[in-house]
């Protein structure tokens, strides 16, 4: 099957709402504030209520409460917004259904883009697009679960995230990195973030430059080790350890990893 015939089957394609994409392309411009971001953010009265509780939850509160978008975009700052932003048009595009469990989904995610984050933070990449792309990384999964249930139902599951994708390529010609790749293009979303979840399972192969796809992949195996080893302990250390991490300092990686995946579980949790 080639993947048109698949979009083609899907009876409704998710959306991410147009004052999101507006955001969305306002922050990957040299010329955006704050106070236009904000005044943007007051168009979408649902990501306005998700700032406002962000502002005021315990990662962020100050001596009184913010009441105004203006002032919570303040208090949060550009890239805590810009990941609010994001995620919250990425979890109101996909409505509950199939047999997915959307919040132990939207958890994991963001424990991978956590960790794709630190990740770039070593590799000399853009921290904040790591993060964006290890947040969607997962998308096309999410389409066909949501979506084509019946289509899901066709792939085996395995224990690795990237055996999984394999399995899925051979089975239908493509897999759900291609899925999601092609899901970011229809919404017109920025070529790294579409490269980075078209490559996740076979960076090498990634267009030259391009370091996205390897630390997604980084990321994602990180994460699994972690669900598969209860924690970051010396088991999934080792199951860590290998050719794919092959230039990253695991050492820092795990010093930080505990206190980043805690402070960004408050973004899943408003989200939820």
């Amino acid at each position: 099957m080639k993947l048109e015939a698949l979009f083609d089957k899907l009876h409704e394609l998710p959306t991410i709402p147009k004052v999101a994409q507006d955001l969305i392309l306002q922050f990957d411009s040299s010329d955006t504030n704050i106070d236009a971001l904000a005044r943007n953010i007051e168009r979408d009265p649902v990501i306005a209520a998700k700032v406002l509780r962000l502002a005021n939850s315990a990662r962020f509160h100050g001596a009184r409460d913010s009441t105004t978008i203006e002032d919570a975009a303040m208090r949060v700052g550009f890239n805590a917004l810009r990941t609010l932003v994001l995620a919250s048009a990425m979890t109101s595009a996909f409505p509950s259904g199939g047999s997915i469990d959307l919040k132990q989904f939207w958890r994991h995610s963001f424990e991978v883009a956590s960790i794709a984050r630190l990740l770039a933070r070593q590799q000399d990449a853009d921290p904040d697009t790591a993060f964006t792309c290890g947040m969607m990384h997962a998308i096309g999964e999410l389409l066909i679960q949501t979506a084509a249930p019946a289509f899901a139902g066709q792939l085996r599951s395995t224990a690795s995230s990237t055996a999984h994708a394999a399995d899925e390529t051979l089975q239908l010609g493509f897999g759900y990195p291609e899925v999601g790749a092609e899901l970011a293009r229809r919404w017109q979303l920025p070529p790294v973030i579409r490269t980075a979840i078209h490559y996740q399972a076979r960076p090498a192969q990634a267009p030259r430059g391009e370091k996205m796809p390897l630390i997604v992949a980084q990321a994602v195996h990180v994460a699994d080790a972690m669900a598969r080893h209860d924690g970051l302990g010396t088991e999934a250390r080792k199951a860590i350890d290998g050719p794919l991490m092959q230039g990253v300092n695991l050492d820092t990686l795990f010093f930080a990893l505990p206190e980043v995946i805690q402070a960004d579980r408050a973004f899943a949790d408003i989200l939820a």
